[in-house]
Order: C-alpha cells, then sequence, then structure tokens
C-alpha cells in the first residue's frame, strides 16, 4: 500500500493508494458502537448492534474503546483482526499502558495543553489520585471532551496494567466473536470492490487536496481533521461499510488512516448493487427528518443562512442546530463558509441533483430495460 505525499504540488502516488486494511477497517467499525448515536447516515449494523448489547456490555464497550483508545489502536497495516487480537494477546501489560499514556502525552488539544507539549509528564504525580487523573485530561482535551464517569473508571485499570490488558483483550475478543466477525464476512467483497474501483484511477496527477476530495467527497483544507493530516507523515485511505458519509482518522504510528464511507468513485465503469443501496440508504435517512428538512427549506428559500439565523427560526438550542446542521453538511446537502467570522450556509444542488439521480437510476432501471 503506498501512501500519498503531503504537499501541495503534483503527487506521484502508485495504484494501491486506497486499501481493504482488515484489522483497521474492523476496528474503526468497532468504534462506531461507541461514537455514533442517532447519526443519519450510520449503517444499521451500528444500532441494531447497540440495540442487542446489555447496558453493562455497551459500559464495557466505550470504556474499552474510548476510554483506553489509545492502549488498542492498531499498530500495524495489512493485518487481519484477528492477527490484530493476537498481537494484543503477546503484548505485555505496561506496554500497553505506556502505549495509552504515551499518546496523551503527545495530544494536546487546550491552550494550557499546548504550552506543556515540550515538558516530560510527571506520570507519577498525575497517576497518585484519580483527581489528578481526570485533572490531567481536561488540561489536555478540555473539560467537554472528557467524561469524568467513564473516565474515572479507567483510572482503576491505568493504575493496574494487568487488569487493563485482561479487561481489553476478553472485551475485544468477545467483540468480534459475537458481532463483528460475521459482519466483517459480509462487508469485506464490497469493501474489496470498492478498493478495486478506486485503484483503477490514475491519481498520478492530482494534488493532495484534489485526492482527498475524490475519494472522500470532503474539502481538507475545512475539515476539523486537516491540521493531524498535514502534520502527518503518511495518508491512507480505507473506505468503510459502516461510517456513512463520515470521516474518522486512526492514527498508527505517525500515519493517518482517513476511513470514509465505502462507495464506487464517480464514473466508475463498475456495478455493486450493494454499494449503489447503501448510498443511498445514507443519503435518504439524512433527509427522513422533520427538521433536517426544514431547515434545507429554510435555507433554500433565503439563499444562505448564518447559523445563529437558523437557530432563532428553528427555537433550536446552538449544540442542537450544530448537529442539524454537521449533518446535512456530511451529507453533502449543505455548503458551509464563513461569512464575517460566523458560518453560513447554502445548498448544494449538485449533491441533491445527484441524490435524485442516484435513487432514479438504482429503482427504474430494470423498468428501462423492460
Amino acid at each position: 500500500m503506498s501512501p500519498f505525499a503531503l504537499n501541495l504540488e503534483k503527487t506521484r502516488v502508485k495504484s494501491s493508494l486506497v486499501s481493504v486494511d482488515p484489522a483497521i477497517n474492523a476496528f474503526g467499525s468497532m468504534i462506531l458502537i461507541s461514537k455514533a448515536k442517532d447519526d443519519p447516515g450510520i449503517h444499521e449494523w451500528v444500532q441494531k448492534t447497540r440495540a442487542q448489547m446489555s447496558a453493562e456490555e455497551l459500559t464495557r464497550h466505550y470504556l474499552v474503546t474510548i476510554g483506553l483508545h489509545y492502549a488498542i489502536t492498531p499498530r500495524k497495516s495489512d493485518i487481519s483482526f484477528e492477527t490484530y487480537l493476537d498481537d494484543l494477546d503477546n503484548t505485555p501489560p505496561s506496554v500497553l499502558r505506556e502505549r495509552l499514556l504515551g499518546a496523551y502525552s503527545e495530544i494536546c488539544l487546550t491552550e494550557e495543553g499546548r504550552k506543556a507539549v515540550n515538558q516530560s509528564v510527571q506520570w507519577d504525580e498525575v497517576l497518585s489520585s484519580v483527581e489528578n487523573y481526570i485533572d490531567f485530561l481536561i488540561s489536555r482535551f478540555g473539560p467537554e471532551l472528557v467524561d469524568t464517569e467513564m473516565e474515572t473508571r479507567a483510572y482503576q485499570y491505568v493504575i493496574d496494567p494487568a487488569a487493563l490488558k485482561q479487561l481489553i483483550t476478553g472485551h475485544i475478543r468477545w467483540f468480534w466473536k459475537n458481532y463483528l466477525q460475521a459482519e466483517w464476512k459480509r462487508v469485506s467483497p464490497m469493501i474489496e470492490e470498492s478498493v478495486k474501483a478506486f485503484n483503477k484511477i490514475d491519481m498520478r496527477d492530482m494534488t493532495r487536496a484534489e485526492i482527498v476530495q475524490f475519494i472522500t467527497g470532503k474539502e481538507l483544507t475545512e475539515s476539523k481533521w486537516a491540521n493531524e493530516v498535514e502534520g502527518s507523515q503518511e495518508v491512507y485511505f480505507v473506505p468503510n461499510a459502516h461510517i456513512g458519509p463520515y470521516i474518522h482518522l486512526t492514527k498508527v504510528q505517525n500515519d493517518f488512516y482517513v476511513h470514509f464511507g465505502a462507495h464506487l468513485p464517480e464514473g466508475s465503469d463498475v456495478q455493486v448493487p450493494e454499494l449503489d443501496r447503501a448510498e443511498i440508504v445514507s443519503k435518504l435517512s439524512a433527509l427522513a427528518d422533520e427538521t433536517r428538512l426544514q431547515i434545507l427549506q429554510m435555507i433554500a428559500n433565503n439563499g444562505e443562512m448564518r447559523a445563529t439565523e437558523l437557530m432563532e427560526a428553528t427555537q433550536l438550542s446552538q449544540p442542537s442546530i450544530s448537529r442539524y446542521l454537521g449533518q446535512l453538511t456530511a451529507n453533502g446537502f449543505l455548503q458551509e463558509r464563513r461569512l464575517n467570522g460566523a458560518k453560513a450556509y447554502t445548498l448544494n444542488h449538485e449533491r441533491i441533483e445527484k441524490t435524485l439521480k442516484a435513487i432514479s437510476a438504482f429503482l427504474l432501471v430494470h423498468t428501462k430495460e423492460a
């Protein structure tokens, strides 16, 4: 698998820019169980799996995948999920903890954290009490991103590496056997078709931004993960069967793996009905909500609207309107830009027309042939 260079000049890339990457791909699906709640476009497998899990199992899954995330992130590419599990089994407990703490020492999302990024972390002090541990995480991530209750439980495992390893290896094997293994067997053929179709495209004369936009449908410069990708050594693309219109990153060593919804590239002569159907369902789910349709209609009537104007018109809270606008933007129905320091939104007419044409082609193709 060949990465593409991170620069704005014309980039020379080989044909394997997009890859199945079984362990990293399935890992991304496992994370969705904790992160994706009611986002439109997420594959129904995520919600169905959540519904089948008990409250205790969901709590444990959230603890393992979010609270201990950096201890379980795959460390190798192009391996099976079974090999990833074996690697976890063969990793000493102290190393798993070192991976978690090492990542925390490098992550700085707050001003306070950025000031301390070049200073060595006094782990003895940080881990001396759960209060110190939570305070440290807040200093690095900010209070809005730290689940105090969950991190309090995580702390009990961080100070006991043997228990940490037992928890994560036992839970991930259990989740793989009961939920993920059969699903991976089902979706891997369509993922392979997506990979083949993309790797038929000659992207050697595309710029970095053009490659990102072509593969994911997202503008790199406007995405929240742009800075991370900019600073990474190499970037790879992994089509995921469950993530729908959203983007998720997995960092492996100094490289980033960009999970995007498995689909066929525009203009592809390959036909994979399962991928076409999944993409249509993803788009329609974003429209199957009265509030989201109301927002689209308001913007259509006004041409362009700021987030604050939409908040006033709909009487929604700031977090709620931001969530709806993020969902519609992720699905491509809205375009976002900065207007006098505020976010403003317009309809993406091209995406709406393409969605309607895709539905027509998918449903009426056999009628026309008859």
